[in-house]
């Protein structure tokens, strides 16, 4: 059954998300008090020479982000220059917070994780490692470009590993830190830190749940069938879950479990984005 489904992969819990097209059988890949600089997609004429490596790994990209408008630039250059203006470390954070909210807000992931990093690296404390690692987290699963999502990828892990040296119980942390090697050479090292997690703790759905998206990236849609089946006797209105589950049925050729699936996605779920995958799901179903 070769069929093309468009369908929502979320990793971890549904802190990001991403729209993939995947063919059965060949799923691809397609410090100074300031923060200085600014990542690849920041207002032009922001560039510097301590970027070199971010903006190397995107040079070629052609943006998924819309450029800052006018007024986001304006409010950019205003918050730089009140961090530039702030004495103690508490009134920079507070200033940052509102540069990395215009930023994400921008969806500009890459840029909020720029200066994220750049306060982690003076300020090390666990909150600030953990901004910055969830940042350039949500950065590299956003990467339209292989290259960037690697680089984005590597600097997760920078502050995710930092993070775990200080709290090495955080399962999130160590879920999301095992789904930064998934397109790199060591896949196997990411995999091994979910079996970890799975061990601790049987029932911790964001690893499941990437157990399942690793499942349907290597083409073993009957594992993510169980991973997702798992995942919504633990959480029935798990609806990305469920879209996923849909998706492995159809692949798998159960098409009637599959539309009972997402038809109850679309009865019951109040998300636009997740009732619009299971639309598509359903007309692409219909046309084979």
């Amino acid at each position: 059954m070769k069929k093309s489904y468009v369908i929502i992969l979320v990793i971890g819990l549904g802190l990001t998300a991403l729209i993939f097209q995947l063919p059965k059988g060949n799923v691809s890949n397609t410090t100074s008090n300031a923060p200085a600089g600014g990542a690849n997609r920041d207002a032009k004429g922001d560039e510097h020479q301590d970027e070199h490596t971010e903006e190397s790994a995107t040079k070629s990209e052609e943006t998924h982000a819309a450029p800052l408008t006018k007024a986001q630039q304006a409010a950019v250059a205003k918050l730089k220059s009140e961090f530039s203006q702030a004495k103690t470390e508490v009134s920079q954070s507070s200033v940052l917070d509102k540069l990395i909210n215009t930023f994400v807000g921008a969806n500009h992931y890459d840029s909020a994780a720029y200066y994220a990093g750049q306060f982690a690296d003076q300020h090390p404390a666990l909150n600030n490692l953990l901004r910055a690692g969830q940042l350039y987290f949500e950065a590299q699963t956003y990467a339209l470009n292989p290259t960037k999502g690697k680089a984005m990828g590597e600097k997760a892990r920078v502050y995710f590993e930092q993070v775990l040296s200080k709290d090495p119980s955080n399962l999130l942390v160590k879920t999301n830190l095992a789904m930064t090697y998934v397109d790199t050479p060591t896949p196997m090292k990411g995999i091994t830190l979910l079996r970890e997690v799975i061990e601790q703790e049987p029932t911790f759905v964001p690893a499941l749940f990437n157990l399942g998206i690793l499942s349907i990236k290597s083409n073993q849609f009957g594992k993510g069938q169980e991973r997702f089946t798992q995942i919504l006797k633990l959480e029935p209105t798990n609806y990305k879950a469920a879209l996923n589950l849909g998706f492995c049925l159809a692949q798998l050729d159960k098409l009637d479990e599959a539309k009972k699936v997402l038809r109850m996605v679309l009865d019951k779920s109040k998300d636009p984005e997740e009732t619009k995958a299971a639309q598509e799901l359903l007309a692409e179903m219909q046309k084979h």
